[in-house]
């Protein structure tokens, strides 16, 4: 910590006591619910054992950690929600991801709804009572990560809207959402003509039991199992004209300030995925016996798990870092944002291999758990936004 010479505080890296009690109430909770089931949601087709975790979740206010007080919820800004998330990481990435997403998809309304619409929404959010997650639509058949690259300006997008009055009909096909058939509210990207670009797009919240909203069967994954992904169609689907979020035109701009905060997520749960499996393969290699010695004692063993735990705190600093800023009015940068996304799943694939490697084929073995963060990490470098896209558009910006 830096002091000017004022005494005023320039620079600080410790938590609150509310940030730390937020940590603690969500590492207990890891420990306590997922951890001993993690293993279990690949055989969890119907993402029943899932759907327990949600609910308990739930019931501690851990679905409504960013809701503002006023409508239920804690109020908690990207840092406590990226800490919140990284601690559900070290159980399982799946759980993460889907907690993670559903905060994802409310971010559009906490950004442009009116009082109305968020009196209408955020209670049902933070509801201890009711299991009730979110959903962001975006990507689509045609597009994959172009929706979210701002220099395709809208003119992938093929989910369109047609206003009739006091009514928008939407019509569309979503694809690999989490949450896709098990949420509350869904939250879509969408535009009244491709043609238009940016001019065009919109948001539009559309409920559960929408006529004409239907879902196909949630895919079969290399990880991530407690998360589901799946199609989503719109076949004239019809909600009032008071869903739209913002003005037809604002799609694009409340998407890439959403993305801000999605990345920062991505990376934090990247993070804890890392932290999990080297915390596994830490204690085996202090208890493993190799050449009469403990396999920590090897110098070319303790480099890589020194190397690990380095490429570990520099992830989370970068991650923190850009929730921070987040959490800053007009501060959000998604510059830093990619850079923690980017940076953390990388890392998280090194780390998880390297643990791998190291255990040998007790870290093959699904008995353990190091296997899983390997599978369940692989998709952070793909999803919201590749890692290969983010870069190129990163080092465009420099």
């Amino acid at each position: 910590m830096m002091e000017g010479k004022k005494g005023v505080v320039m620079l600080d890296f410790t938590l609150s006591e509310e940030q730390l009690a937020i940590q603690r109430l969500v590492r207990e909770f890891a420990d306590k619910e997922i951890r001993p089931v993690a293993s279990q949601f690949e055989r969890d087709e119907e993402g029943q054992l899932a759907e327990e975790i949600f609910r308990k979740a739930a019931r501690i206010g851990m679905l409504g950690l960013p809701v503002p007080r006023d409508y239920g919820g804690s109020e908690a800004f990207n840092v406590e929600c990226s800490l919140a998330l990284e601690e559900l990481a070290v159980g399982c990435g799946g759980i993460a991801t889907a907690i993670g997403a559903s905060w994802f998809g409310q971010t559009p309304i906490m950004m442009a709804a009116t009082q109305e619409q968020r009196q209408r929404w955020f209670p049902t959010f933070a509801s201890t009572e009711e299991t009730n997650l979110c959903c962001m639509a975006m990507t689509e058949p045609q597009g994959g990560s172009d929706i979210e690259n701002p220099y395709m300006e809208s003119r992938t997008i093929r989910t369109r809207v047609r206003i009739e009055g006091e009514r928008l009909i939407v019509n569309g096909h979503k694809l690999w959402p989490s949450n896709s058939d098990n949420s509350y509210l869904y939250t879509v990207v969408a535009t009244t003509d491709p043609n238009l670009g940016d001019i065009g797009s919109c948001i539009v919240v559309v409920p559960r039991n929408a006529p004409g909203l239907s879902f196909g069967k949630p895919y079969r994954k290399m990880g991530m199992d407690a998360d589901r992904n799946g199609d989503i169609f719109f076949d004239n689907v019809e909600v009032p004209l008071d869903h739209l979020l913002g003005k037809v035109r604002d799609g694009a701009r409340i998407l890439q300030r959403a993305l801000i905060y999605d990345r920062t997520g991505a990376g934090a749960i990247s993070v804890g995925m890392a932290r999990g499996a080297y915390e596994i393969a830490l204690n085996y290699a202090k208890e493993r016996v190799v050449t009469a010695r403990p396999m920590i004692q090897n110098p070319i063993t303790s480099a890589m798990f020194g190397d690990m735990a380095t490429a570990i705190d520099a992830a989370r600093l970068l991650v923190l870092r850009s929730a921070w800023f987040n959490a800053q009015r007009g501060q959000a940068n998604i510059g830093w944002a990619t850079m923690a996304k980017v940076y953390a799943s990388d890392v998280a694939m090194k780390v998880t291999t390297d643990c791998v490697q190291l255990m040998g084929s007790y870290g093959y073995s699904k008995e353990v758990g190091v296997e899983k963060y390997i599978r369940d990490a692989k998709i952070i470098q793909i999803y919201i936004g590749a890692n290969k896209l983010t870069r190129q558009v990163n080092g465009e910006t420099l």
